[in-house]
């Protein structure tokens, strides 16, 4: 009954499984609990898993390791509950985090392929093997279909985008950076250490004279490091950038155009879990070596164990107060009380992809919607579904008669919830104590309850969902979904209540903007999805004025209503602070169709970008 409880939970059971995953794994290939101990605590404590929890999904890794030790258990006696095994690791995997699902599918083949071949007693004994396991993975991808399908879903409407090499490219791990303190972090200081200890005792070695010690019977070293070395390789990404503008093609490329859903990944730079996964299983095998008779083993192992805690979190990491309880849960209790059904949007919301305090407190709307379980129309999520652009640009404008009617007539609303002390000095000027067309029905301190007095006019919520499942070719207004053609194209933006100057503080400004419709076209804008809606965005020029600088994309602002023709419109855009140096820059506003590269107008007008703390300045015009 309580997610926070459930979210600590989780967090005992995918740290300790995970430390028991690869606690077994090399167990089973040493014979020595002091290197198993030290391996599961190496993968398990590292400053990245300490810092993902807001992302628990990267936290539940233990079936990597008893996918790798079912592989070896079936090419050592060849029992089929070992398949089961092999098989059961790879579909929980993908159920635990759908990045290392798509991770150790790539990459397990690879294990499988080496150590086939290193328990093999004849030169085609590893076939016969290899393909049973082959098989199994594709049963294993066979089983997670139902649970693909609404990825599948999410594709076909665009919630779930497929990210250009370009953008992926981004997000790529050049090789050199595994010689940084970016590696310590993902791979942990023990596995790194132990690392770098056996290429001294193997350099020691060699130097000396000596002869290496021959690897156990069946040690799973060189499959390890093959399947590592094409982590770290799919971690590049598309291309290996190198100086002077060379350009590499990587295998990355053809997962992306073969793999189904691989295009989806826009973070390649996490096969380095794999990297740091492997790693720690050789500081086991590590370990092993340098102590496997040595009476001080337990003290040692205990030693790396307490540096691993301290190296993971030096200190207790930062949280913040969930408030599900006290004054603050106060607001929630009520809703749960309420009979009947009906919807819950919280002010201030997101009211753009770019609004980084707005997403935290749509996370905190989140987390309070477990106390009353009512749909909210705000959140946040890395894949906002094809409707948010849609609802986002009413609740932009709340709360204003046209906003809320066109929230009521597509949407169960029944609640806002109204926090005054969120509200910045220009959002609390437009909600006045007694807001039009909202009935106050409870307050909480400084949060208060509103329920809309307007009742559906357009019962649109049917087109809504014919327009998600990309069967609707006009807008909810009626007016043709395709690209306007060049005589509807004319049209200006005639004005803009643009801010004079802005801040590094990552608050969206909100700018009412007005445009014009010239042509004797409808200009379709009331598209759920938003393919071929004409609506209004904006760059971001420096001052050096290189108009084609790579900048952050703003996502295209929706106007409220259809356009008519030879007529005006109002709209707005939540400007978001450029990414640069101080200075004055340039902001244009662009006036454009979604799908067409060309705007139909632009506006430009400069902005004087402050560093934080700098006074305030008079406009240059």
């Amino acid at each position: 009954g309580n997610v926070l409880t459930m979210l600590k939970a989780y967090l005992v059971e995918t740290f300790a499984l995970s430390g028991l995953g690869m606690f077994l794994y090399v167990r089973h290939h040493t014979k020595n609990a002091w290197a198993a101990f030290v391996a599961g605590a190496a993968f398990t404590f590292t400053p990245f898993r300490a810092e993902t929890v807001p992302q628990p999904q990267y936290l539940g890794l233990a079936f990597v390791p008893l996918a790798l030790l079912s592989v070896d258990l079936y090419l050592e006696d060849r029992r089929r509950r070992w398949l089961v095994s092999f098989g059961a690791s790879l579909v929980l995997q993908a159920l635990s985090c759908v990045y290392v699902g798509f991770f150790i599918f790539a990459l397990t083949p690879v294990y499988v392929l080496v150590r086939a071949i290193q328990l093999s007693t004849s030169s085609r004994g590893w076939v016969a093997p290899t393909t049973t396991l082959a098989a199994t993975m594709v049963a294993s991808a066979i089983v997670l279909i139902p649970a693909a399908l609404p990825y599948l879903g999410g594709r076909s409407e665009g919630s779930i985008p497929d990210y250009d090499l370009a953008y992926v490219q981004i997000a790529g791990w050049a090789p050199w950076r595994y010689f940084s303190s970016e590696f310590v972090w993902r791979a942990g200081i023990v596995a790194v250490l132990l690392f770098a200890v056996d290429l001294a005792a193997r350099a020691w070695r060699r130097w000396a004279v000596e002869a290496d010690s021959a690897p156990r019977r069946g040690a799973p070293t060189v499959a390890l490091w093959a399947m590592m070395a094409c982590a770290a390789i799919l971690a590049v990404g598309p291309y290996l950038l190198l100086p002077g503008g060379l350009q590499i093609p990587m295998p990355y490329v053809a997962l992306y155009e073969i793999v189904p859903g691989f295009s989806s990944i826009r973070v390649p730079s996490r096969f380095v879990i794999i990297v740091a996964a492997g790693l720690a299983a050789l500081g086991g095998f590590t370990f092993d070596r340098l102590s496997s008779r040595a009476a001080y083993a337990p003290l040692a192992a205990g030693t790396l164990f307490v540096l691993t805690l301290f190296g993971t979190t030096p200190e207790p990491r930062p949280v913040m107060a969930a408030n599900l309880h006290g004054p603050p849960a106060a607001p929630y209790h009520w809703l749960a009380d309420q009979p009947g059904p009906g919807a819950v949007l919280e002010i201030p919301a997101q009211t753009s992809e770019m609004d980084a305090i707005e997403n935290l407190r749509s996370s905190r709307y989140m987390v309070a919607s477990s106390l009353h379980w009512r749909p909210l129309l705000n959140g946040y999520t890395a894949y906002p579904p094809s409707s948010a652009g849609f609802f986002a640009a009413a609740i932009r404008e709340l709360p204003s008669q046209e906003a809320l009617q066109l929230l009521v007539d597509t949407t169960d609303l029944r609640w806002i919830l109204l926090h005054r002390d969120a509200l910045t000095d220009a959002e609390a000027a437009r909600w006045p104590t007694r807001p039009p067309d909202l009935e106050r029905v409870a307050r909480f301190g400084d949060t208060e309850i509103f329920t809309p007095k307007l009742t559906r006019s357009r019962d649109w919520r049917d087109s809504i969902l014919a327009h998600l499942g990309g069967e609707s070719t006009a807008t909810l207004e009626g007016s043709p979904l395709r690209p306007l053609p060049e005589e509807c194209r004319r049209g200006a933006i005639v004005d803009a209540d643009l801010p004079s100057e802005i801040g590094p503080i990552p608050l969206p400004r909100f700018a009412r903007v007005r445009i014009r419709n010239d042509s004797d076209c409808v200009w379709p804008a009331t598209g759920v999805v938003g393919r071929n809606v004409v609506g209004v965005d904006y760059r971001w020029i420096p001052p050096e004025g290189h108009d084609e600088a790579f900048l952050i994309p703003v996502p295209l602002f929706r106007l409220l209503a259809d356009v008519e023709p030879h007529s005006e419109a109002d709209g707005a855009v939540m400007v978001t602070p450029p990414h640069g140096q101080p200075g004055e820059w340039t902001i244009e506003l662009r006036l454009l169709q979604e799908g067409s590269p060309e705007p139909i107008a632009t506006l430009r007008d400069r902005v004087v970008f402050r560093q934080a703390g700098t006074p305030r300045k008079s406009r240059q015009r």
